[in-house]
């Protein structure tokens, strides 16, 4: 090989390097009020495909962190990666405004071209975080779980965004209404579906375009123990899941054992919320800025 050859694998090594680093995607799908245990107990072949570990929502007991096991906090703090003592989001009401600034700022400051989605059932999650919805380059506010997951579909297929958000909302509706039993593990089951046409589009774009898709699949609060109600500092409230498409460092592989939750302080050694934006962060190249405060680290290296 002349030293002309040499170079030019070298440009082309550089080349590859770089488009593959250009090539890095993340989807975040959120199943709101799907309460870890009960997914055992539905057929979730999709979701099953996800290494899924247990984690906890609303910050640490009487510590300036503790907040409501609700969905408004909950989804803000999985979406910003801090408590409401930052964010200041205490409850469901749309009409107020996060303090603290989200995953779509992050990415967006570091890269103006960078793609970004937010699709949401629940409306209030994209109403709470409006100040930064213009950096979006397609949102939504409302719908059904149907549209939603269609909508996310085409955005994957069509334009492949670097970041998606995509939320499901129908777990916890059926669960406000039935509690725990046929007609809220029917209702996973549909949600598994739909989770199954989100993946086909990420895995063809994968085939297809050779791009890196991390995808994280959560949920933004637990259930009492009849699968009614949320809110509380309980146990079963508490304990959600965070779960990836592909493995995760030895913070996440060895974060969860899997003996029974008899106490709070067990449920919060577990991965807190807060670790899913630094996590999305990591894989998009996002230098994490000390200034954020964010309130968790990254599950991958």
């Amino acid at each position: 090989m002349n030293l002309n050859q040499k170079y030019l694998s070298l440009l082309l090594l550089i080349f590859s390097i770089a488009s593959f680093s250009q090539n890095k995607k993340v989807l975040l799908i959120g199943i709101d009020g799907l309460q870890y245990s009960e997914i055992e107990k539905a057929k979730t072949s999709n979701i099953d495909e996800f290494i899924i570990k247990r984690g906890f929502a609303g910050g640490i007991k009487g510590e300036a962190s503790e907040q409501a096991t609700s969905s408004g906090p909950g989804w803000i703090t999985l979406l910003t990666g801090v408590w409401n003592d930052q964010h200041g989001i205490t409850s469901n009401d749309g009409s107020k405004l996060s303090k603290a600034p989200s995953i779509f700022s992050f990415i967006k400051d570091h890269n103006k071209d960078a793609n970004l989605v937010s699709i949401s059932t629940w409306k209030e999650i994209n109403l709470i975080l409006k100040n930064d919805l213009y950096k979006t380059n397609f949102a939504t506010v409302g719908g059904t779980d149907f549209l939603s997951t269609e909508l996310m579909v085409n955005q994957i297929t069509d334009y492949a965004p670097d970041f998606s958000f995509v939320h499901l909302d129908d777990v916890d509706h059926i669960g406000h209404s039935y509690g725990f039993g046929n007609a809220y593990t029917e209702v996973v089951e549909y949600i598994d579906s739909l989770v199954g046409d989100i993946m086909k589009a990420v895995s063809l774009r994968r085939k297809k375009h050779h791009e890196d898709w991390l995808v994280i699949i959560v949920t933004d609060h637990g259930r009492d123990s009849k699968g009614f109600s949320h809110g509380e500092q309980k146990v079963n409230q508490k304990t959600i899941f965070i779960g990836m498409n592909k493995e995760g460092n030895d913070y996440f592989m060895n974060s969860d054992d899997g003996k029974t939750l008899k106490t709070l302080k067990e449920v919060e050694a577990l991965i807190p919320q807060t670790a899913v934006v630094p996590t999305i962060l990591k894989h998009l190249g996002v230098p994490i800025n000390p200034n954020w405060k964010l309130d968790g680290k990254p599950l991958i290296d």
